[in-house]
């Protein structure tokens, strides 16, 4: 049913070759994998191309058995349709591809479809855990590079929607990046039908009140679909850091939350660790695997903002599979669990461990969508400011937003040498108040650099995608925090250039939340 699609040939290889930051006899000879993928030829078919389900009718809609699956392995994907009809699912990685964005990997043949169950949330925690059966197995190939993968999934009617998974290899590549599930999950209300659906805010829930005291949950599962588009918060905040990256050509090996509570040990085969976007929700046992890290020598970069603002759990799904549930009360007392796991700020007792002894800074603030501010430079005769040209002072525009961070002096900072604020970039928030974020940079003890973009949407500069349009600058300063961690040469490509399908009328803005 399902059709492999071949490899590129030598002679692709050959003509693709000056779209990659290395020279030619050094890509031929030795090519990481991310250099060799990008290579392939590329496809904007991975965007939709007809009517897009909605959350109320769910036309077609899925979820898969697990966040990342080793090559290798199987995962499988929970589709319903409405009506009952057959689908087809297409696979596509995502990453450069001579600016189209996406690999097409296959496509199956005409898969039966069902209508299957509603989701119904538990009355006390407002969990809603589908509990669909799998409608496609998938055995990944060995030969997929580690990335992030789109499923489009059509119905034979037409109507398209999407799941979204990690391919891990397990190498120790140069740099292993952190998917933000928790986030995605934390703020996914499906269905969003302004009924039923519920997330882990107010906002975004419906129905009846929960052990909250409101309609929130306390309790949101993997086992449903994301809401709207199906791909969590992927197209907001990461796809231009993903671009950009294996545009570059940097040796990157991709992860989730999930695999960094499960195999912390992980993070000890690669130079550096990067979380990038809304990485706001993480458990105590990623908070530990990544200070274990950098205790030991492992680079960081957090290229977002809002980072291990809420401290979460896991616990198993109805059907007992463990680690499909994502746990959050929001207030200590609610939570039966009291101590070094209970769900709160991370900065808040009972859990005491403020984001800024990690990050360097932590969050502060936010501004309303589309009303991002302009980055300005500080301390720009630090090292990391090399060849960007910029002077205290200097502007990139519209990256930052929608949530920031600021150095808090009534919090410590982290151990170590060298820090430095390398941005102040003055905005005021939705509730009228002056506020400043901060970027930072620092090297703790072991000798191993942690860099905080302290913006959600630092990829704004580095890609056209999403965002506005790329900042050469910007990009020469995210090479160099890479390049310090991989201790290497950049390997940086050319500037982006605008993408003609960047405003995507498909793609909804999130809503903002008051206080987080």
């Amino acid at each position: 049913m399902f059709k492999r699609l071949s490899s590129s040939a030598v002679v692709t290889l050959l003509i693709l070759v000056t779209n990659v930051g290395t020279s030619k006899a050094d890509l031929l000879s030795s090519p990481n994998p991310i250099q060799y993928e990008n290579l392939s030829a590329g496809t904007s078919d991975w965007q939709p191309s007809g009517p897009i389900a909605d959350d109320v009718n769910n036309q077609i809609k899925g979820y898969t058995s697990t966040p990342s699956v080793m090559q290798g392995q199987t995962i499988n994907f929970n589709v319903s349709v409405n009506p009952a009809q057959g689908f087809v699912l297409a696979f596509y990685r995502m990453g450069w591809y001579q600016g189209l964005g996406g690999r097409l990997m296959g496509i199956t043949g005409l898969i039966p479809g069902t209508t299957q169950a509603p989701c119904v949330p538990d009355a006390t925690t407002g969990l809603i855990d589908c509990g669909w059966s799998p409608s496609y197995s998938l055995t990944v190939p060995t030969t997929w590079t580690s990335g992030i993968y789109l499923v489009k999934m059509i119905s034979q009617v037409g109507y398209q929607d999407y799941m979204i998974f990690v391919v891990r290899d397990g190498r120790p590549a140069a740099i292993l990046y952190q998917q933000p599930i928790n986030t995605y999950e934390g703020y996914n209300n499906y269905p969003d039908d302004h009924a039923t659906g519920k997330s882990l805010y107010d906002y975004a829930s419906f129905g009846a009140p929960t052990i909250a005291g409101t309609t929130r949950a306390v309790k949101v599962s993997f086992n449903r679909p994301f809401n709207d588009l199906g791909v969590g918060d992927f197209l907001f905040w990461e796809v231009d850091f993903v671009r950009w990256i294996e545009r570059s050509g940097y040796d990157v090996t991709y992860s989730t939350d999930l695999d960094t509570q499960l195999n912390g040990a992980n993070l000890l085969r690669s130079r550096a660790f990067i979380a990038v976007g809304h990485s706001e929700y993480w458990t105590k046992e990623m908070r530990d695997a990544v200070e274990t890290a950098r205790d030991a020598g492992v680079n960081v970069g957090f290229f977002g903002a809002n980072t291990d603002y809420r401290q979460v759990r896991y616990e198993a799904a109805a059907d007992g599979t463990p680690n499909r549930t994502v746990v959050h009360y929001r207030f200590p007392a609610l939570d039966p669990v009291q101590g070094p796991t209970t769900t709160t700020e991370t900065r808040s007792a009972p859990v005491n461990r403020p984001e800024q002894s990690m990050l360097g800074i932590q969050y502060t603030s936010y501004v309303g969508w589309g009303a991002n501010v302009d980055y300005v430079a500080t301390n720009t005769g630090n090292s990391i400011y090399t060849g960007t040209l910029m002077l205290d002072g200097n502007h990139v525009p519209g990256i930052v937003g929608y949530e920031m961070d600021k150095y808090e002096s009534q919090y410590p900072l982290p151990a170590g040498s060298g820090y430095a604020l390398l941005s102040a970039s003055p905005f005021t928030d939705v509730n009228g108040t002056a506020d400043t974020s901060n970027s930072s940079i620092y090297q703790a003890p072991s000798g191993a650099w942690v860099f905080c973009a302290g913006t959600i949407s630092w990829s704004y500069g580095l890609d056209s995608f999403a965002g506005p349009g790329a900042d050469v600058r910007l990009e020469r300063l995210t090479a160099n925090v890479l390049d310090r961690f991989t201790g290497g040469m950049s390997v940086a490509g050319p500037m982006a250039t605008v993408n003609p399908l960047a405003i995507k009328t498909w793609l909804r803005a999130p809503v903002q939340i008051p206080g987080d």
